[in-house]
């Protein structure tokens, strides 16, 4: 019986605390972001998800019938390098199946930042003749930016989207 080895506790092998210091760092990783995530949310839920959710295929129906009833062509004149926390004039051009200028509709600039709630902003564009309709807008922040612009001529109304970067 000499040759008997002496079996060492598992705490003292190399692997046990290898397997251990992984598992550990890989829980502390995670209770860290799961802490980030709650402290800053990045406020992506609009507070009306539900209704909006509900409504998205009703309004993807009816905008695809309004679109082919009006036959109408919207433009968005973007600057060529939209810039921070400086006025610039953005410009949408109407007009109908025949190509003449939608004069006289109402016409709006929404714009949405899709990372970061409570930044969002709407502005009315001013008619300036031959279906076009302008607006200055002025960024307050840097980033990717959702533009919608709707006309609306009585009942009839189309929009248009654009993703724009505004650098800082």
């Amino acid at each position: 019986m000499a040759n008997e080895t002496k079996q060492e506790p598992a705490w003292r092998n190399p692997w046990v605390w290898t397997l251990a210091s992984i598992m550990g760092v890989t829980l502390l990783v995670n209770i860290t972001l799961i802490t980030i995530a709650f402290l800053e949310p990045p406020g992506l839920v609009v507070d009306d998800y539900y209704e909006k959710g509900k409504s998205y295929l009703y309004n993807k129906a009816q905008r695809e019938k309004d679109l082919a009833r009006l036959a109408w062509d919207l433009e968005l004149d973007l600057p060529k390098s939209p810039q921070l926390a400086e006025p610039q004039p953005y410009l949408v051009r109407a007009v109908d199946r025949n190509g003449r200028p939608i004069e006289g509709a109402r016409a709006e600039f929404a714009a949405f930042r899709p990372v970061e709630h409570g930044h969002d902003f709407v502005v009315a564009m001013q008619d300036v003749g031959a279906g076009y309709y302008a607006a200055n807008v002025d960024f307050g922040l840097p980033g990717n930016w959702d533009l919608i612009v709707t006309v609306q001529q009585g009942e009839d109304k189309l929009d248009i989207a654009e993703r724009i970067f505004i650098d800082d």
